[in-house]
């Protein structure tokens, strides 16, 4: 009985040893290979797992651009609407943006501006005058430069912007 154990013990070890083989093995070509594609053994654990910006770099990619500053956009439109005596369309908008370097950057940067528009005429400060032409709405944002409220419309219903006070909690919670 001790033989028979003994016997089963070895060739479990046996199978084992053979699997170790078959894993070193095939270890040592995955070595190879990425050793060979990368050109250095070092360099082949990060190139098993390239991110998109290395591969962006690899592929001759420009490099990641910067963002543009807060209100660049808006006071851009701001400035051109404001020099216009007539409603500008959108495209003339986005070429003059392009000029003094403060159109968005993005990959469509007209759906960008539209939306960009589309917020300062919800804001009252300028005005679509139908087929996307726009206009600054005379006296400008409502309180002058910086000014965040919106200007009071009586074209519509008025917007409620909120309920409660911030950290407030609902009466109901208490």
């Amino acid at each position: 009985m001790a033989g028979d154990f003994e016997d089963q013990l070895r060739a479990e070890l046996a199978g084992i040893q053979a699997e170790v083989e078959r894993l070193e093995n095939k270890r040592r070509l995955i070595h190879e290979l990425l050793s060979n594609e990368s050109g250095s053994a070092a360099g082949a654990a990060s190139a098993a797992k390239p991110t998109r910006r290395r591969a962006a770099r690899r592929a001759g990619a420009p490099a990641k651009r910067t963002r543009r500053p807060r209100g660049l956009i808006t006071g851009k439109v701001r400035e051109f609407l404001g020099q216009q005596s007539e409603p500008v369309h959108a495209t003339e908008i986005l070429a003059f943006l392009e000029q003094n370097d403060a159109a968005p950057q993005s990959a469509k940067p007209m759906p960008t501006l539209q939306s960009t528009l589309q917020r300062m005429k919800e804001m009252g400060e300028i005005q679509n005058t139908g087929r996307n032409r726009w206009t600054l709405i005379s006296g400008g944002s409502g309180g002058g430069e910086g000014s965040a409220a919106p200007v009071a419309r009586s074209d519509g219903p008025p917007v409620v912007t909120s309920t409660t006070t911030f950290g407030a909690r609902p009466l109901g919670n208490q």
